[in-house]
């Protein structure tokens, strides 16, 4: 039947269960499409301290994502490391709207799957410009004894800066980073599968244009964080000359037609709002276009002239 997706639902059979996932009287079950495929009741629902997510898993062996409002963080950790089943915590009032929330965070997700190879090739055709963006981020990149990628892709920057973990949706990319020495985890940026202040520095590569909230997506990278943690998120700037470019061709675009383009300013503005302390901020790729970059720039402090930015961040 493909990939199913269970979400957590009440008694009415249409509400989202208020409670922890493992305890829901009822497991609503749909396909990728959305569809509503069954409904199964929960023989461990009755246990309010029941909390063994292998016991769910057996019960909806065929289910590959756990929606649910509510679910411990051990089970979330289980779940993702352990079980291999990707959980994503919503804020929908119904199992409906939670589907809904889903089918759209999963476009940005089904790009990656569909065109692997096309990403891939990108940074072959565009080396200069990657090799512009990694020279900066290597530069800017805190030292660290135990980092996270959030959105890792195929470990196109986890890799050469070092960082052995990451988190991703999309399974193909997962695969190429797994095979280039990446710890990935299955999962969503939103929804962290690993307890509190587990890393002290954590990456996010342009990511945050993907995801589907990013407020909750730095809250969780907050929450991982250790105390003086570092956050590193680089974004293509929307103000600048580069991130016009992006924003003209964004409609046509396999890659961008779904995602939010930022502003340096915007990203300051999520990270403050989410508890960090702004550090630093430095910007490349410089001009008009990135078809006019053939040799790897340089890079500087400041925005408004780069196209790619990056923004070092501190949990107070």
């Amino acid at each position: 039947m493909g990939m199913l997706i269970a979400v957590a639902t009440n008694t009415d059979g249409r509400s989202i269960w208020n409670g922890h996932f493992g305890i829901s009287p009822i497991y609503s079950i749909f396909d990728q499409d959305g569809n509503l495929v069954k409904q199964v009741e929960n023989p461990y629902s009755k246990d309010k301290h029941h909390d063994n997510p292998d016991l769910i898993v057996n019960l909806l062996r065929d289910v590959d994502i756990f929606i649910a409002k509510n679910m411990g963080k051990k089970s979330r950790e289980r779940l993702t490391k352990v079980l291999g089943v990707k959980s994503m915590l919503v804020n929908a009032q119904n199992i409906f709207e939670a589907i809904d929330y889903y089918l759209e965070a999963k476009k940005n997700i089904d790009v990656f799957e569909r065109f692997t190879d096309k990403y891939e090739e990108w940074f072959d055709r565009y080396a200069a410009v990657y090799e512009s963006e990694l020279n900066m981020l290597k530069a800017i990149t805190p030292k660290f004894n135990r980092a996270l990628e959030i959105g890792v892709g195929s470990g196109r920057f986890a890799v050469p800066l070092g960082i052995k973990e990451g988190i991703e949706p999309s399974d193909k990319m997962a695969k190429i980073a797994q095979e280039r020495g990446i710890k990935v985890y299955p999962g969503f940026a939103e929804n962290l599968p690993f307890q509190d202040e587990e890393f002290d520095f954590i990456l996010i590569a342009v990511t945050i244009c993907f995801v589907k909230d990013p407020i909750k997506t730095l809250k969780e990278a907050y929450r991982v964080l250790k105390k003086d943690g570092k956050i590193l998120v680089a974004i293509v700037d929307k103000d600048s000359p580069i991130g016009k470019e992006y924003l003209s061709k964004k409609e046509k675009s396999e890659f961008y037609k779904n995602v939010n383009f930022f502003s340096t300013l915007e990203i300051h503005e999520l990270l403050r709002e989410t508890g960090f302390e702004v550090v630093s901020t430095h910007q490349t790729l410089f001009g008009n276009s990135i078809k006019e970059i053939n040799e790897p720039q340089g890079f500087k402090e400041g925005f408004g002239e780069g196209g790619f930015v990056g923004v070092l961040g501190r949990k107070k």
